[in-house]
C-alpha cells in the first residue's frame, strides 16, 4: 500500500482522502478534486500530485 503522506499541505488533504474521493464520488478531473477537496487553492504545488493521483486511481 502506498504510504499515506499529505499531499495539500495547505489545506492537510491526505493521499487517501483524494483516493476515496475519486472512488467514492466518481470524480473524473483534476478540476473535479480541487472543488471537492479545496485542494490547490492556496499555492498550488500539489496539483501535479493530484493529478498523477487521479491517473493511478483511474488507470488512465
Amino acid at each position: 500500500m502506498t504510504e499515506d503522506r499529505i499531499i495539500c499541505g495547505c489545506n492537510d488533504v491526505h493521499r487517501s482522502t483524494i483516493e476515496n474521493a475519486i472512488k467514492d464520488k466518481g470524480l473524473q478531473t483534476s478540476q473535479q478534486i480541487i472543488e471537492e477537496l479545496y485542494v490547490r487553492k492556496a499555492c498550488g504545488a500539489c496539483e501535479d500530485d493530484v493529478r498523477e493521483i487521479l491517473t493511478e486511481v483511474k488507470g488512465n
